[in-house]
């Protein structure tokens, strides 16, 4: 494995465009039979061989001073492992190049060649690669434009964009490939033009009215100053107040060297990138399993919390390529999860019995704004059910919680030419703004607030929306909304205002791109300031003056990959897609960095976002949980750890 010191320097700027039309192809080229075949059964790139050497002799080497012939071999070596039936150490082999960034040029061809394979997770490495190589990767990667006609024709596009001004040969042969694209594509090619070339291709996007930030309209810090109950529950997607804070008090400031005590270890989760909610005693989740009759589906679980035995397991729909998505919420009795082919379920929390189920786009003619699947976790708002099929009628609906019978469809007006219609990837949260209580979601189209009782759309902005994935959750504090997307748009500040019946969000500042644009992992606001990651497929750790815009500081990504975020006890969590946790200061002053910590990894990128409950700290990581002590220690820390 690839040592995370070797990595921080390296700035991964692909975009993970997984869902469009995939090669299928398993050929083993042949350059592969160079590769140690009493090795290539075992999984993992601890156990590969390749060139002779264990495939970690050639990583670590990548850190030290080679001369031009070490060099050779160690960039042969890499690009053979980019044929091998592991994924992992595909992705090993990859981030290994990328760190040696222009030396790995001879390297071009075995990183094209992963554009079209069907992991995901292979392809944003390669992509990441191919990107720190800069200006020797582009004659390939116009090559790539010219001669494809597929998803890697796009993908090649979108690594020329994270190149930026020194891809600028690649101008004439994007723009040529334009008018033979579909109307999404398009737009998607125009913005990678803007990238690469800003002078000639400005984006277009219409300013609207600005208005001034209120401090004492803002209200309150929201609650991160007060503590809560010992039995505080963990039972939704991004916490008791989906704003990703946990409100614990006696926590960890400072990791020790080796990192937070490991306590557990689950594994057999399946597939995906769901997170855990944790309530009276039982951890729930999802993933995608094979059945007792031997076919995959996707599942929701629940494991106990002190013994992690299974307790039950409910198909509720196909599985997904790369597994689920949505983290359940927990009401009482009852849970709510969301398929990513839109079915979504109410179920009994002690047995797992299906309640109710409806499905997104046949019962309300839901669709996403891109391929990726429904990906949202139900919010429960007394006795609704608030979830987002997307669609013309529907684009947000609010089921009773008990039946599944529909209180209330929103459906959207003409928001503006950004975007794409269709749900996006975020989860809706409630607020009161303006004196009405409220659902802010993020769209295809944009963020909208919704009126809670009836339905009534109220207010919407369309300059935040991109054409290929609208992610991260919206941060509500009084009147304003903080909201942010990636793929070359940016951040805003809106102000809510009210007259009357009127709604209308009004623009208090707007954050460019290349200051800022979270891609997901989402931001938290702690006191006055957000944090999050920058960058697409980044996590470039950034601290953001809530009020101003202003960037207080921002650090390229200490880890690969992008970056979810948590807010604990003054200090934050940021958890790279590579698998490394990073304890971090939440201060305005300055970077701070007070801890990291390596975690079983599971396979594929770890995007299920932490969880801190109990003073314990839960990772999710594929089929893998593992959980570990945050707490400061006491004599009582100790005793309680005795008896678990």
């Amino acid at each position: 494995m690839v040592k995370k010191s070797i990595l921080y320097s390296i700035v991964c700027c692909c975009v993970f465009i997984s869902s469009l039309a995939l090669a299928n192809d398993r050929t083993q080229s042949p350059s592969a039979a160079k590769v140690s075949r009493e090795h290539s059964k075992k999984q993992g790139s601890d156990h590969f061989v390749v060139s002779g050497k264990p495939l970690d002799y050639w990583v670590s080497s990548v850190s030290t001073d080679l001369g031009p012939k070490d060099s050779k071999a160690t960039v042969e070596a890499l690009s053979l492992a980019l044929s091998a039936d592991d994924i992992a150490v595909r992705v090993t082999a990859a981030d290994a190049l990328a760190v040696l960034g222009p030396r790995a040029k001879a390297a071009m061809p075995a990183l094209v060649s992963q554009l079209s394979h069907q992991q995901g997770w292979v392809r944003v490495a390669a992509m990441g690669a191919m990107a720190a190589i800069g200006k020797d990767a582009v004659p390939l990667l116009v090559d790539t434009v010219k001669t494809d006609r597929g998803a890697p024709r796009i993908r090649a596009a979108l690594v020329l964009a994270s190149i930026g001004p020194d891809a600028k040969d690649a101008v004439e042969v994007l723009a040529a490939t334009i008018p033979n694209l579909d109307e999404i594509n398009q737009g998607r090619f125009l913005s990678i033009l803007s990238q690469i070339a800003p002078e000639q291709y400005p984006l277009s996007r219409v300013t609207p009215t600005t208005a001034q930030f209120d401090a004492t309209e803002a209200g309150k810090s929201s609650g991160l100053t007060f503590d809560t109950v010992a039995t505080r529950q963990w039972a939704q997607f991004h916490g008791p107040g989906r704003d990703s804070v946990c409100r614990e008090k006696g926590l960890l400031k400072k990791w020790p060297k080796e990192g937070p005590k490991l306590l557990w270890t689950l594994k057999g989760l399946g597939s995906g990138y769901s997170s855990v909610s944790i309530a009276d005693g039982t951890i729930f989740t999802m993933g995608d399993r094979t059945s007792k009759d031997g076919s995959d589906s996707q599942f929701v679980l629940a494991y106990d919390l002190k013994t992690r035995k299974l307790l039950w397991a409910t198909p509720i729909g196909p599985p997904h390529s790369d597994g689920s998505r949505c983290t359940p919420t927990v009401d009482g009795d009852l849970v709510f999860a969301l398929g990513t082919e839109g079915d979504l379920v109410c179920l009994e929390a002690k047995t797992g019995k299906i309640r109710w189920k409806k499905n997104l786009p046949t019962d309300f003619g839901g669709a996403m704004m891109s391929g990726w699947k429904f990906c949202e976790s139900p919010l429960v708002d007394g006795n609704k059910v608030i979830c987002t099929p997307g669609g013309t009628d529907a684009a947000m609906v609010a089921l009773d919680k008990q039946n599944g019978n529909t209180i209330w469809k929103c459906a959207l007006p003409e928001m503006g030419k950004e975007g794409k219609d269709g749900a996006g990837y975020s989860s809706a949260l409630v607020a009161r703004i303006g004196g009405v209580r409220q659902y802010v979601q993020l769209l295809g189209r944009g963020v909208i607030g919704v009126d809670a009782q009836t339905g009534r759309f109220l207010w919407g902005y369309n300059r935040i929306a991109n054409t290929t994935a609208n992610i991260t959750t919206p941060v509500v504090r009084g009147n304003y909304v903080f909201v942010t997307t990636a793929y070359n748009t940016g951040a805003a500040m809106l102000k809510i205002t009210r007259e009357g019946d009127i709604f209308k969000a009004q623009e208090v500042y707007f954050i460019t791109p290349k200051e800022f644009q979270n891609h997901h992992g989402g931001v938290v606001l702690a006191g006055n300031y957000v944090y999050g990651g920058h960058g697409t497929n980044r996590g470039d750790t950034t601290c953001i003056e809530f009020g101003t815009g202003k960037i207080m500081w921002k650090e390229r990504a200490p880890g690969r990959g992008s970056a979810s975020v948590l807010y604990a006890d003054g200090n934050l969590i940021f958890r790279y897609d590579r698998g490394e946790v990073l304890l971090i200061e939440a201060t305005p002053d300055a970077f701070r960095l007070k801890g990291r910590l390596e975690p079983p990894r599971g396979e594929g990128p770890a995007w299920a976002d932490p969880v801190i409950h109990h003073g314990r700290l839960y990772l999710g990581d594929g089929d893998i949980l593992s959980c570990f002590d945050v707490r400061e220690y006491t004599d009582k820390v100790h005793s309680d750890l005795q008896t678990e």
